[in-house]
């Protein structure tokens, strides 16, 4: 949505309809009721209507002095620097960008959810309830961190849900693909000789080397085997899990570019097992509102949210929920699992009721 016709959008926005999409019914707190008075918009997000403003503008000014640098760069460079050089310029550029103005002035910077609807509180109150300042859930043993790699046009997008993760566990966080000093501290991870890298994405194409669950669960127990045992990996107990945010095609991209010592976690049996077996960890990843929720047409608790393409596969799932699916395997514990997801499902019912969109679900 462009900040410069932001006041406009906001307007319409729950308003629009498509041939995929249903409207939930406007309420009190929808944006379009909201936005259709100044004051109360500026009420929902605790700021004075003259804030707002200048909060809108600053976000225009941004992006149009974005705009002319990418253009100043290219002009100035294009005949010292290869294409490819300065297509990296602009990419750093543009993430900077995104990371110091979101894709919107009134999102929660935390919990990427629009500010009047921010589900942060939700685990604020589990810090009150178990009077522990250490609230968050503990990676299971073996997975030293859990980083969220995250393409720019992901981040800071509202219809996202890997971005809960590190506010509910510890030793995780989300870095931006791009951004120099994310990519310093990916590119260290990578690099560490004693962990091993995983990443959640079923490329059985790839040349690299490919494993399942019980594949990796072999490898976190492993502390003393040969090379001639361990397949070639490491000599570690300890892995480094890694999660890719992005549509398919982008997320694809970024999955070829790592190193080939990554090894890529094939999820989908253990998805679908999760996502149709009542009896597999109590059925906490079975939406129980939904009809067909048993089976895996579009299983994924963002289907509501984002349209899925003709191309989509039935195991796919948000990153939140492969992540949740691989850690709880590993032996996160189903009541930390089940907090998750349903911070994650509040989080998509909000932002359904906010905008009055939805996509169909089968």
């Amino acid at each position: 949505m462009s900040i410069a016709s932001f006041s406009v959008s906001c307007k319409t926005y729950a308003h629009e309809k498509h041939h995929n999409t249903t409207l939930t019914g406007q309420s009190s707190s929808s944006l379009a009721h909201l936005a259709s008075s100044r004051e109360r918009f500026a009420a929902s997000l605790n700021m004075s209507v003259e804030h707002v403003a200048e909060a809108i503008k600053a976000r225009q000014v941004a992006s149009t002095d974005l705009n002319e640098q990418l253009i100043a760069v290219e002009e100035n460079n294009s005949e010292k620097l290869t294409a490819a050089e300065i297509g990296r310029m602009k990419h750093q550029m543009i993430c900077q960008h995104r990371y110091q103005f979101f894709r919107n002035p009134f999102v929660c910077r935390k919990c990427w959810t629009f500010t009047p609807i921010c589900v942060c509180h939700l685990l604020e109150e589990r810090k009150r309830s178990q009077n522990n300042d250490a609230y968050k859930a503990q990676l299971p043993k073996g997975v030293e961190k859990l980083l969220i790699w995250t393409h720019h046009d992901e981040y800071g997008r509202t219809s996202n849900t890997g971005s809960l993760l590190p506010l509910a566990l510890e030793q995780t966080d989300i870095l931006m693909k791009g951004l120099p000093e994310h990519d310093k501290i990916m590119n260290e991870a990578l690099h560490r000789k004693d962990v091993t890298p995983v990443v959640l994405w079923p490329d059985k194409k790839s040349k690299c080397e490919s494993a399942t669950i019980t594949d990796l669960r072999r490898v976190i127990k492993q502390t003393t085997a040969s090379p001639g045992q361990n397949h070639g990996h490491k000599n570690t107990d300890r892995i480094i899990l890694i999660a890719i945010e992005g549509t398919w095609n982008t997320a694809r991209k970024m999955v070829n570019k790592l190193p080939p010592n990554v090894i890529r976690l094939d999820l989908s049996e253990e998805i679908r097992r999760n996502f149709t077996t009542p009896s597999i960890n109590e059925g906490i990843f079975i939406d129980t509102t939904i009809k067909s929720s048993t089976s895996l047409n579009a299983p994924s608790l963002l289907a509501p949210l984002r349209r899925q393409g003709q191309g989509a596969k039935q195991d796919t799932v948000s990153t939140l929920e492969a992540a949740l699916v691989a850690l709880v395997a590993l032996g996160l514990t189903v009541d930390d699992a089940l907090f998750i997801l349903n911070c994650a499902r509040e989080k998509v019912r909000r932002i359904q009721e906010y905008t009055g969109k939805t996509y169909p679900r089968d």
